[in-house]
C-alpha cells in the first residue's frame, strides 16, 4: 500500500554566496554618509581644535588677508570664517546667535582668542 499523506517535498532555494566584500561595502557607505554628516555639521561650529589650528597656522606665517575666502579654504580650516568675520568687524554678526549662559561663554572665549590672533597677524605684517 502507497502512502498518499507525504509531505511534499521542500522547494529548492538557491544559497547565496557570502562575501567579506560586501559587509565591507556596507560598512564603508555607512561611514562615508556619517563622515559627510559630520563635515557639513563641522562647518556650522567651531571648535576649540579649529582655533587651534588657524592659531598654528598664523603662527607658521600664514595671511589671511584676502577679502574673499576660499570655500575650499573655510572648508579645510573652519575657523577661518569666524577669523575673516573678526577681521573685517562684522564681529556682531558671528556673536548674535542666541544660547545657552555656556554657549555664549565658549562664543566669546572663541571670539577673544580669534582677536588675539588678529592682532598677532597685524603686529607681525608691521
Amino acid at each position: 500500500m502507497e502512502n498518499t499523506h507525504a509531505p511534499p517535498p521542500r522547494p529548492l532555494y538557491k544559497q547565496n554566496s557570502w562575501s567579506p566584500d560586501t559587509l565591507r561595502d556596507e560598512t564603508w557607505q555607512r561611514r562615508k554618509s556619517s563622515c559627510s554628516a559630520r563635515r557639513r555639521n563641522r562647518s556650522k561650529s567651531v571648535s576649540e581644535d579649529d582655533l587651534e589650528e588657524l592659531k598654528a597656522c598664523i603662527e607658521l606665517g600664514f595671511g589671511f588677508d584676502s577679502p574673499v575666502i576660499d570655500p575650499k579654504l573655510s572648508d579645510t580650516l573652519p575657523a577661518l570664517e569666524f577669523y575673516h568675520a573678526v577681521n573685517t568687524q562684522c564681529s556682531k554678526s558671528v556673536l548674535t546667535e542666541v544660547g545657552d549662559a555656556e554657549m555664549v561663554k565658549m562664543r566669546l572665549r572663541q571670539w577673544a582668542q580669534l582677536v588675539a590672533c588678529v592682532v598677532r597677524q597685524s603686529s607681525s605684517s608691521i
